[in-house]
């Protein structure tokens, strides 16, 4: 008797083998761990928006007050009666260091125009781009200067900041005779404002950034200051240059 193909016992294809077991073990187990990382990132994601809502207020608040103690330093506050922090317009000009929009802040008294803060970028510090902010007075004077970001060599360069010599009241009172006024420069080029020792680059950047934001707000003022308020007033409007403040170091 001749045995044929279907005579031949055949194991069974759904009996599960050792490898196929441990695969869906580990499958069933990445599964589970990639839901609890989801919903772990879920939850992160809400408590991350839940605290940022929440301390939303209290950021503005403090930027508030940083900026008013930045603008405080150099516009004397008496003598202006507007809300300068929400009376600004935006600026975007090459003249300013560079192509970005920077924010200048006016301050008025009784409705009159009496001096505007302007942001400023110098573009040629010893280590990049140093961010400062000028007030200028209704008649071309300058009425403060601070630096609000930089990259300066510690020790030498930094000495820019307010907190670590009063070298940038050096521009307090000082006015442009043209725009080709000589004195506006280091004294190592035979200008008006000295630099530091072992340190000539920064200093002389500074001068520069300033002179040039002079020139640009004298040539611009008229047109400048016609522009709408830029500044709302239910809400705190930062600079191009977030001012993380010097002027709060001052004694």
């Amino acid at each position: 008797m001749s045995n044929s193909d279907n005579d031949i016992p055949k194991k069974s294809s759904t009996k599960p083998t050792k490898n196929v077991v441990e695969k869906s073990a580990l499958t069933i187990a990445i599964s589970k761990n990639t839901k609890i990382l989801a919903l772990f990132a879920i939850a992160c994601t809400f408590a991350v928006g839940l605290v940022s809502e929440l301390t939303k207020e209290r950021i503005k608040q403090q930027e508030q007050i940083y900026l008013l103690k930045t603008l405080h330093s150099i516009i004397e506050p008496s003598r202006y009666d507007n809300d300068i922090a929400n009376d600004c317009i935006m600026i975007s000009a090459p003249e300013l260091g560079i192509n970005k929009v920077h924010t200048a802040y006016i301050a008025r008294k009784a409705g009159q125009v009496i001096a505007v803060a302007m942001t400023s970028t110098a573009p040629k510090g010893y280590n990049g781009n140093i961010d400062f902010i000028m007030a200028i007075n209704n008649d071309g004077s300058v009425s403060g200067v601070r630096v609000l970001k930089h990259q300066e060599t510690p020790g030498l360069g930094d000495k820019i900041e307010i907190r670590k010599s009063n070298w940038i009241t050096s521009f307090t009172g000082k006015r442009m005779l043209s725009e080709d006024d000589s004195r506006w420069a280091v004294s190592k080029d035979n200008g008006m404002f000295d630099q530091f020792t072992g340190a000539t680059i920064t200093p002389r950047a500074i001068v520069d950034g300033v002179k040039n934001t002079l020139i640009y707000f004298t040539k611009n003022k008229a047109s400048l200051l016609t522009r709408p308020n830029a500044c709302g007033e239910d809400k705190l409007k930062s600079t191009s240059t977030p001012i993380k403040h010097e002027a709060e170091n001052e004694q």
